[in-house]
């Protein structure tokens, strides 16, 4: 693919068609963006999300890391200082 990753990240293509409209946006799971040191392993989990597809609204590609944009890492700090600060209020 390119050769300047350090590793890959795992993308979802929301089809215009679809009611919430068309969108793109790396993958997130437990609050991390899914990604991986090499390909082959990110083509591997890509390939396995998009067999689980029933639908033709969402669709999944792999993509180097630079490719994520600033914002959606300076997005994800403040989610994630958000979510901290709620679980200390709620200990309090």
């Amino acid at each position: 693919m390119h050769g300047k990753a350090n590793f890959y990240t795992i993308w979802s293509h929301r089809s215009a068609k679809s009611i919430f409209g068309a969108s793109s946006h790396p993958v997130n799971r437990n609050g991390q963006i899914l990604r991986f040191e090499s390909e082959e392993e990110a083509r591997t989990e890509c390939d396995r999300l998009n067999a689980g597809r029933s639908g033709s609204q969402v669709r999944y590609t792999v993509e180097p890391a630079h490719v994520l944009p600033v914002e959606t890492g300076l997005a994800m700090l403040a989610d994630g200082f958000r979510r901290l600060t709620a679980e200390i209020s709620a200990r309090r």
